[in-house]
């Protein structure tokens, strides 16, 4: 990789030490060769990249890769295409750990050299209401309660995030216990599964919210998605793994409730008021149906 390439760093001032981590990200990146412009994601200029610029680092969480592959995806088709580095520094980075990129700045400096990409993927939405895409997962039922709950929660006193991936835990385990399943009919490559569902999660990742891993074996690289079913009659052993979480359990291999794979596209009609699209929650029609398709390779990720 020749070393005239121009870097677009982003950073979000709310993801850990602002100032001090930006200017050791400038100097691993400028100790490559490379040119460097950044600016914080509270800037109104962030989304302007230059001609020149080949690569954009985000330092951040989830929420920050989102708005930058957003921005990516709005780009003009004959526009230069871009490649993104991550530095994870968020709270639950849930799309970094499932892609295995690490938040130590010594394996960002080995990712630079190695120049090493993966193609992913993101899934296309439709018949939701300012929701186009998502990087991370879609779904109704237990996770967009909790992220609707979690406004509500007082986070004064909580220092790191592990402090409030815990109360976010905690919390979702309380409304799983009482959370009453609704009425959903999925059709997943035009099979149709139907029950009352706990939740319904159309993932491209691992996990979601406070690390929850619900597909174990999901990849954003492989050309497909994983749709998570849990049914009233698997909401006893979903309330045992959340404990079992909560005491420090390690990822599990496999998951007692259904996970199964979408090649092609699914469809979803839903009893469920609020829809999350990655960390964002859009009130929806209910049994109104949400379409969702493939959209294989979107974006370039060093990893």
């Amino acid at each position: 990789m020749q070393n005239t390439i121009h870097v677009h760093l982003l950073y979000n001032p709310k993801a850990g030490d602002e100032r001090r981590q930006e200017q050791r990200l400038l100097e691993v990146i400028e100790s490559h060769g490379f040119t460097c412009q950044h600016a914080s994601m509270k800037d109104k200029g962030w989304k302007r990249f230059k001609d020149k610029t080949a690569l954009v680092v985000v330092a951040g969480g989830d929420g920050t890769v989102r708005e930058v592959v957003k921005r990516l995806m709005n780009r003009r088709i004959l526009d230069k295409p871009l490649t993104v580095a991550l530095v994870p520094s968020g709270t639950a980075n849930n799309f970094a750990k499932t892609m295995g990129i690490s938040p130590e700045l010594t394996d960002f400096a080995r990712c630079l050299a190695a120049w090493h990409t993966k193609k992913v993927d993101v899934g296309a939405v439709r018949n939701l209401r300012g929701s186009r895409f998502f990087i991370e997962g879609l779904g109704c039922g237990l996770i967009p309660r909790l992220i609707d709950r979690m406004k509500d929660v007082d986070l004064t006193g909580i220092d790191t995030p592990q402090q409030e991936l815990a109360v976010a835990l905690a919390k979702l385990l309380e409304i799983a216990l009482t959370y009453r399943a609704k009425p959903a009919k999925i059709w997943i490559d035009g099979r149709l599964h139907e029950g009352d569902y706990l939740l319904v999660e159309v993932l491209n990742i691992r996990s979601v919210g406070p690390n929850v891993i619900l597909a174990p074996h999901a990849d954003p690289t492989d050309g497909a998605l994983e749709v998570v079913l849990i049914q009233e009659k698997d909401r006893e052993a979903f309330v045992d793994y959340l404990r079992r979480l909560q005491q420090g359990d390690g990822a599990p291999r496999s998951v007692p409730w259904e996970v199964l794979k979408a090649n092609r596209a699914i469809r979803i009609r839903c009893e469920h008021r609020l829809v999350h699209v990655d960390d964002e929650l859009v009130e929806h029609k209910k049994g109104k149906k949400i379409d969702v398709a493939i959209r294989r390779g979107v974006v370039d990720f060093i990893t």
